[in-house]
């Protein structure tokens, strides 16, 4: 998903900083604060995607996939 954020531009920041906030909330064991950090990106991937449906199947697919669609 890293490349299709690129495509997003100031917002594709964002969505780094949400999933790797996200991340690091695992890898310190706080699951109920990575949530809340993967939500926030769902919403911007969910604007993005709205902006441009054809774009980000990859995107797509993890929010699916992750019960955020």
């Amino acid at each position: 998903m890293r490349q299709e954020t690129l495509k997003y531009g100031s917002k594709g920041r964002n969505l780094l900083t949400y999933s790797d906030r996200g991340e690091q909330a695992i890898r310190q064991g706080d699951s109920e604060i990575a949530e809340a950090w993967f939500d926030q990106a769902a919403e911007y991937w969910k604007q993005a995607i709205a902006l441009t449906p054809s774009n980000y199947i990859e995107a797509q697919n993890w929010l699916k996939i992750t019960g955020r669609s």
